[in-house]
């Protein structure tokens, strides 16, 4: 706003002096530079000097504190031009037509200007609010599944226990750590993304957990683009949708086939499974667009598909995308979505 106003303000002083005939001078972009000191940049900066120290949070006061600095500016002004050019000096009634226009518009364009921003400010924290909350619900999710998995193996095989207790807590506390719930200097959405070659550690921890579950009976295989290992994501997107397929897959042995790959300017994410494959209703539900996580009742108790409403809500607040249901030809289920390659630097 400062330089806009300078820019502005030398403009239509040169012009004025050229337009009135007088031979170039040092004194006339010396009185112009006087005019945006004495009648813009000390009223604006002196305002806000005057606001921080003296915590003033009335709009008037503010208004007319600004205004009081840009009468006295527009009077100093006048004052020093007198002595640089042949003009006579600004009296008060001048000082007080030149200075209350030009103090209430540039006063409801810094405010306009604050509005917008604190608006914006709402809205990322609002948003980053709804993301941890996702967040506390997913983590509780598969930490659940995870423990009984664990206490399986309590008598039987101890040794086996401990190690599966260290995995899952490294599992948690990496989920914790990338998550907005422990980030108190990580205050935007995106800047809790991870890249993909540490998601996939994790996630392959975590499938450790489950083929200690099911054994034989289940199958999980990687086909990863290596060119992507470097790119980012949000954390903990992939195992929601690789725990959905093993509760809901219902096959024996159950395979699930987990593939990211290059596809243009995107990654190409695709889990899909040797299942019976989603239900009709699933598929009809999936067109819905909705983001608002109180409409789509993400509560466990009340949605068959846990992990996959999580993901889509999760997809579409941090980037922007959508998640793909589909059945595979033999029948089995699928679910893709796309991120822009490049659209964080780690």
């Amino acid at each position: 706003m400062l330089c806009l106003i300078a820019m502005i303000s030398l403009a239509i002083s040169l012009s004025d002096w050229v337009l009135r005939g007088m031979l170039p001078s040092l004194k006339i972009p010396l009185s112009a530079l006087n005019a945006v000191v004495c009648m813009y940049w000390f009223p604006m900066v002196g305002t806000y000097v005057l606001i921080r120290k003296y915590l003033i949070a009335s709009w008037f006061v503010q208004f007319l504190t600004f205004h009081s600095l840009m009468l006295l500016g527009a009077l100093c002004f006048g004052l020093i031009r007198a002595k640089l050019l042949p003009v006579s000096i600004i009296g008060l009634k001048e000082a007080v037509l030149i200075s209350l226009p030009w103090s209430t518009m540039i006063f409801v364009a810094v405010k306009f200007y604050l509005a917008q921003k604190h608006l914006k400010l709402e809205q990322q924290l609002r948003k980053q609010a709804e993301i941890n909350l996702l967040h506390a619900q997913l983590n509780p999710h598969f930490l659940f599944n995870s423990l009984n998995t664990i206490a399986s193996f309590a008598r039987t095989q101890p040794t086996r226990c401990e190690d599966l207790v260290h995995d899952l807590a490294s599992v948690l506390r990496y989920s914790l750590s990338q998550s907005g719930l422990n980030q108190a200097n990580k205050p935007t959405a995106k800047e809790a993304w991870a890249k993909l070659s540490d998601e996939l550690v994790i996630l392959n921890t975590w499938c450790d957990i489950e083929r200690s579950r099911f054994g034989e009976n289940l199958n999980i295989s990687f086909d990863i683009d290596e060119d992507l290992l470097d790119e980012v994501v949000p954390a903990m997107l992939l195992q929601p949708l690789i725990e959905n397929a093993i509760k809901h897959g219902k096959s024996v042995p159950l395979r699930i086939w987990i593939t990211v790959r290059r596809d243009n300017q995107y990654m190409l994410f695709n889990v899909r499974d040797n299942g019976i494959g989603f239900a009709e209703s699933d598929l009809a539900n999936a067109h819905l667009k909705n983001t608002d996580i109180r409409d789509k009742r993400l509560e466990q108790n009340k949605v068959a598909h846990f992990g996959l409403e999580i993901t889509q809500a999760r997809l579409e607040l941090e980037a922007g995308s959508r998640l793909e249901l589909s059945n595979t030809s033999e029948g089995g289920a699928s679910v893709e979505f796309k991120l822009q390659v490049g659209s964080m630097a780690c």
